[in-house]
C-alpha cells in the first residue's frame, strides 16, 4: 500500500472516529450533557466543540473539513424522571475525499471508471444520561441517518474497511440506524474510564450488520487537560465475509474558557 492510500485511509478513520470519545460530565461529547457557554475543547483527534450556550453546542473537525465538510450542533432539552435528554444532528458531505481517492495506480482506492456523485447525509441521534452516582454516568442513544446523492452509487466501490465500510454504507442504501450504551465515571480524582457498545444497522443491504466495542481510561490533569488511551474492537460484515479488528485509541484533549468581557 502506497504512502497516500495509508494517508487516505486514515483522513477517513480519523474523520469517523472523532466524534466517538465521550467523556465525563465535564469531557461530555458522547454523552446527553452539552458544554458550558463560552467553553472550547479539542483533541488531536478529536473534532473542535463550543458551547454557544447552556444548552447548545457546535462542533466540526477543521482539518477534514478541507476534504470531508462536517458540521454537528447537539441541543438539551428538558429532563425526564433524571435523564437528560438531548438530540444531536450531524450533516456530512464526503464527495470531495471520495472523488479524490478515486485514481488510477496503487494509491488509488477507488477506481476511476465509476463516477462518485454528489453525496450529502444527515444524523439525527437521541440521547439520554443518566447520573446515578456523583461519578458514575449511563447514556444511551439511538438515531437515524439519512443520505442523498444526486446519482446512484456503483456496490463495486465500496471501501471494505472497518470503521469506514458500516459508515459509507448509507450513502448506497438510502438510510441507516445505529444504537448505543456508554458507561463511565470516575476510578479516583485523578483518573477516570469508560465502556460502550455501538451497532450499526443497514437494513436495505446485504451486509447489514456492525458491531463496535471500546474502552478507556483518561487522565485528568486538570480541567483543560486530559489523555486517554484505550481500544476500539469493531465486528463487521463486508462484501469479502465477517471479520473482527482490534484498534488502538489515544488522544490528548485541551480546553479553554471564553468569557465575556465586562
Amino acid at each position: 500500500m502506497k504512502a497516500m492510500k495509508k494517508i487516505y485511509v486514515i483522513f477517513f478513520t480519523l474523520f469517523f472516529i472523532a466524534c466517538a470519545f465521550p467523556m465525563n460530565a465535564q469531557w461530555s461529547s458522547g454523552t446527553a450533557y452539552t458544554l458550558p457557554k463560552g467553553r472550547m475543547e479539542v483533541g488531536l483527534f478529536q473534532q473542535i466543540r463550543y458551547g454557544q450556550t447552556e444548552t447548545r453546542e457546535w462542533s466540526t473537525h477543521p482539518i477534514l473539513d478541507l476534504l470531508i465538510p462536517n458540521l454537528t450542533v447537539k441541543k438539551a432539552w428538558n429532563t425526564f424522571a433524571d435523564w437528560n435528554f438531548t438530540t444531536r444532528h450531524n450533516m456530512t458531505y464526503p464527495t470531495p475525499l471520495l472523488r479524490i481517492i478515486s485514481r488510477k495506480g496503487t494509491d488509488g482506492i477507488i477506481s476511476p471508471e465509476f463516477d462518485i456523485p454528489q453525496m450529502i447525509s444527515l444524523r439525527n441521534e437521541v440521547l439520554l444520561t443518566r447520573k446515578f452516582k456523583p461519578s458514575f454516568l449511563i447514556t444511551g442513544k439511538a438515531g437515524l441517518t439519512l443520505a442523498v446523492t444526486s446519482d446512484e452509487l456503483d456496490e463495486r466501490t465500496t471501501i471494505d474497511l472497518p470503521i469506514i465500510f458500516p459508515r459509507l454504507g448509507v450513502y448506497y442504501d438510502g438510510y441507516a440506524v445505529n444504537f448505543g450504551l456508554d458507561v463511565g465515571g470516575d476510578l479516583n480524582p485523578r483518573f477516570s474510564y469508560l465502556t460502550d457498545v455501538d451497532i450499526f444497522l443497514l437494513p436495505g443491504a446485504d451486509e447489514y450488520f456492525a458491531f463496535e466495542h471500546k474502552s478507556l481510561i483518561i487522565w485528568n490533569k486538570s480541567k483543560k487537560l486530559q489523555i486517554m488511551f484505550g481500544y476500539k474492537l469493531v465486528y463487521g460484515e463486508y462484501p469479502f465475509g465477517t471479520q473482527w479488528h482490534l484498534l488502538p485509541l489515544f488522544d490528548i484533549q485541551w480546553a479553554r474558557e471564553f468569557k465575556k468581557k465586562k
